[in-house]
């Protein structure tokens, strides 16, 4: 990394901290007593809050090869979307595997 583009000790500790409030916000929306496909919708948006933030300000995707940063950005979209389709229609993924995996 150059230094023109360094990070500055504020910005990581900002971010540390919106990690534990986004943290704690979720834990919340996990206890909620809502229809689990909402709760679900919930705590996939925090994880996906979670996930750009990281990967802006610790893994510095903006700087990686565009392949890379595709592959990261493909990754945290899908683990959202996997917690959401997990919940709505997890008998019936379940059901699917079961019957791939024999």
């Amino acid at each position: 990394m150059s230094p023109g583009r360094k990070i500055s000790d504020r910005k990581i500790d900002l971010a540390w901290l919106l990690l534990v409030l986004l943290s704690l916000g979720g834990a919340g929306i996990g206890r909620a007593d809502a229809n689990a496909v909402l709760v679900a919708t919930g705590v996939a948006l925090v994880m996906a809050l979670k996930l750009h933030l990281v990967c802006t300000v610790f893994l510095e995707l903006h700087a990686a090869h565009p392949r890379i940063r595709g592959a990261v950005r493909l990754f945290c979209h899908g683990m959202t979307a996997l917690v959401i389709l997990t919940t709505a229609f997890g008998d019936t993924l379940s059901r699917l595997t079961g019957a791939l995996i024999g």
